[in-house]
């Protein structure tokens, strides 16, 4: 027996180890949400949530999923260049949908613009009166007068250089682009910039293309080399890049020819057919060299004329975009409304469990508020870490996950119930019953795992943050049962305060442990009957001994038509422990 003793000791549960690794686990993540937070421990809210704006940008034409990837890492990437906080740039279906947190929300509407980079030679300028812009009738979000008004401009905005060049004094730049990504590059344009108005010459072809090959664009920009700051050499503020020169690229080798051939003249940079730059070529770029751009541009333009050098070429263009605003006092009446749920939700569940399981409850629900404060930590790290935000679909899952969190203790209490109708004690019902109910808790929260993440994966919009914090609540879920929940349960099954019918909330299992155990006891006696009182079931074992009439009687030598009534060595040894 000493070995067995020995074994069942080893393997008794560490209710205090579990303990204080979870306190350990969750100190270092608050520590690490509170470094990486920047407004307190606040998680990032959605637009649904604090407001902000929404904007769809819907390709033209049919761009295959590649163009599509390429351009949202594209418009990320200017997003994190521009600083534009809390932004996220998601693909749904064939588009791309950004969302801005927050009441400033103008240069998500630039965002949403941003298409096409390209490089033409300037023919001819001439200035432009300020505030002389010609109006444009069509509504933004029309697309049928949208496309008669881009067929109209292009009529006149391009063709032969020299018809342009005669056009150019009376044409009045229009008061927004409307023909960008639609003009043809083979051909001259008319186009505008900050002041002036230009005729363009066609985009030149790259080195060794035919008529109808590629031509010279921001693509062609190499990004990481793009740089902007004050030059101490010619003592003002410049703007430096260089274009592709690898096997097969022959951009640095097509604007080198470029700089040779408009030497001392102008060169045009568009961005969504606006010039947004229009240096004078003071000397010949090498193959493979660098170009700087020099001006009296303030620092900031500086800023952001790289960022569109690096950032601004997209390989599809976009009808104008669909842009909702959600006010500032809405998303506050949605957030009130979810913690409003979440609260009513806690109350209900602590008043369940309270009433019903009485001290038990209280540590139920003590576990289900370390689970929802480890929820909150990891929804304010990974805010700051990843860019998550939460939004009302994220709400609803945190509300679902504390349902199913509820419902894992719920498990482990009626397994507890279980145990006593067996007919154990309750300090031994306790880790009887967790090993039952810990392989169900893990089971069931696979399962909702499972789908959680199938349903991330296939879904798009709020319908991943409900699915995401569902997860989330679903992990905690089994880390707080098995670090917290377990090990107070245990250890309050230690104390006599929460063995007593009135304080654990069991008392009825309690009597029916005393029925099961008296019904087992007549059982015994039924299967007893007739037995060989010297058998090996029998023997050696100190029991209560009853007569033939029924009645105790004091133990003795066994004899024909006695019983012997074995106590239950598992409630025996477990007392003893």
């Amino acid at each position: 027996m000493s070995p067995v003793r020995s074994r069942r000791v080893d393997a008794r549960p560490r209710p205090w180890a579990l303990l204080s690794s979870f306190c350990v686990v969750f100190f270092i993540l608050f520590l690490a949400a509170f470094a990486v937070a920047d407004r307190g421990l606040a998680p990032k809210l959605g637009i649904d949530l604090q407001g902000g704006t929404r904007v769809t940008l819907i390709p033209i034409g049919q761009p295959d999923e590649q163009d599509l990837r390429l351009a949202q890492d594209i418009i990320r990437d200017r997003v994190d260049g521009l600083g534009v906080a809390g932004t996220s740039v998601v693909i749904e279906g064939s588009n791309i949908v950004l969302t801005v947190p927050g009441e400033d929300s103008s240069q998500a509407r630039d965002l949403g613009t941003t298409s096409q980079l390209t490089i033409r030679p300037v023919l001819e300028v001439q200035p432009v009166a300020e505030g002389d812009v010609e109006p444009v009738d069509a509504a933004v979000g029309d697309r049928e007068a949208v496309a008669r008004a881009v067929e109209e401009a292009l009529e006149v905005r391009q063709g032969d250089p020299e018809e342009l060049i005669q056009r150019l004094p009376e044409f009045r730049c229009p008061e927004r682009e409307i023909t960008a990504g639609f003009e043809d590059q083979s051909q001259a344009l008319i186009a505008c910039g900050e002041g002036a108005k230009y005729v363009l010459g066609p985009v030149p072809l790259l080195v060794g293309e035919p008529e109808d090959g590629e031509r010279l664009d921001g693509q062609q920009i190499v990004k990481d080399s793009v740089s902007s700051g004050f030059s101490q050499q010619a003592g003002q503020n410049e703007v430096s890049f260089r274009f592709n020169a690898g096997p097969g690229q022959q951009g640095s080798a097509t604007w080198s020819r470029l700089t040779q051939e408009y030497l001392q003249r102008q060169i045009a940079i568009l961005l969504d057919g606006e010039v947004i730059s229009a240096p004078v070529v003071q000397g010949v770029t090498p193959v493979g060299s660098a170009t700087s751009i020099t001006g009296s541009f303030t620092m900031d333009e500086a800023a952001t004329l790289a960022g569109n050098l690096r950032f601004g070429a997209l390989p599809i263009s976009f009808e104008d975009p669909n842009v909702d605003n959600v006010p500032a006092s809405l998303g506050l009446a949605s957030l009130e409304a979810g913690l409003l749920a979440g609260a009513i939700g806690f109350l209900l569940v602590l008043v369940y469990t309270v009433l019903y399981y009485r001290l038990l409850g209280v540590i139920a629900f003590f576990s289900l508020v370390i689970s929802f404060l480890v929820t909150y930590v990891m929804l304010v790290f990974l805010g700051y870490t990843v860019d998550y935000s939460l939004d009302l679909a994220g709400v609803a899952g945190l509300i679902i996950g504390i349902g199913m969190t509820a419902d894992s203790y719920v498990v482990f209490f009626e397994r507890i119930k279980d145990e006593l109708r067996d007919g154990h004690r309750f300090r031994s019902a306790v880790p009887r019953a967790w090993k039952s109910a810990s392989r169900t808790i893990i089971t069931g929260n696979v399962v909702s795992l499972i789908g959680a993440v199938v349903l991330y994966l296939l879904a798009t919009g709020e319908v991943r943050g409900f699915a995401f914090t569902l997860a989330l609540s679903t992990v905690m879920d089994v880390l707080v049962a098995f670090t917290v929940l377990w090990p107070l349960v245990y250890l309050a099954s230690t104390k006599p305060l929460f063995t007593k019918p009135w304080a654990n909330g069991l008392g009825r299992m309690e009597s029916l442990r005393a029925d099961s155990a008296e019904r087992r006891r007549h059982e015994q006696d039924a299967e007893k009957d007739g037995s060989d009182p010297g058998s090996e079931r029998g023997r050696g074992v100190s029991a209560t001994v009853r007569g033939p009439d029924g009645r105790p009687t004091d133990p003795g030598p066994a004899s024909p038509g006695v019983t012997m009534i074995l106590p239950r060595r598992d409630d025996s040894e477990e007392e003893g422990r």
